[in-house]
């Protein structure tokens, strides 16, 4: 049942305008629907493609350091560690996808992740640290993707959300209106012209 409206032309005329906008804006969103759907479709399939890659890598790191562990005395480990011998930062930019902004995350580092001596510390160690600071880009590359997925996952869910108000609700209101009034106006026109053939007749009975 359409809401009430005035049964006139020009309401007629906007109605149908309005009618056609919400047509095209609709389609607009779908498409941009359809296009972000895919677009974390593929972000999605990277994401556990580097995922599976680093829990591999980072499993054979976690060994190497668990195999150091048990060669050396702790205080020994710690020592090794204490000092950072790395400094590390995160620049964060913005990319455009279909407009939605998505963090862009770029790793800058200096510095050598093996500050101390050879001597006491064992060989697992070093590659461990070495191993990890190879894979450190690749983790930063992983957030960035799990970050995409969540920003476009959301903006998906909105575009949604205001595509089926379109499709459920506005649109078919319009057109339900459209029809009343297209109905009231033929009406009013069978109205008028009963009412001009007995004015007619009336006229010809004199």
């Amino acid at each position: 049942m359409p809401k009430r409206v005035n049964a006139t032309r020009m309401e007629l005329l906007r109605l149908r305008r309005r009618t056609a906008l919400a047509k095209k804006g609709h389609k607009l969103l779908k498409d941009k629907l359809d296009g972000l759907v895919q677009r974390l479709l593929e972000i999605v399939k990277s994401h556990r493609r580097l995922s599976n890659k680093l829990e591999e890598e980072l499993i054979l790191i976690f060994q190497k350091l668990a195999l150091s562990t048990g060669q050396t005395r702790p205080e020994v480990i710690y020592a090794a560690t204490l000092l950072p011998a790395v400094k590390t930062s995160v620049d964060i930019s913005l990319k455009n996808i279909m407009g939605v902004k998505i963090p862009q995350y770029e790793l800058k580092s200096e510095g050598n992740p093996i500050s101390y001596g050879f001597a006491e510390t064992p060989a697992e160690l070093d590659q461990a640290l070495s191993q990890f600071m190879d894979i450190l880009k690749e983790l930063v590359k992983l957030a960035e993707l799990n970050k995409a997925i969540l920003v476009i996952a959301s903006h998906i869910i909105e575009i949604k959300r205001r595509v089926n108000a379109l499709e459920y609700i506005l649109i078919p209101e319009l057109v339900g209106a459209v029809r009343y009034i297209k109905m009231k106006l033929a009406e009013i026109e069978r109205s008028t012209t009963v009412a001009l053939l007995k004015i007619k007749d009336i006229v010809r009975a004199r």
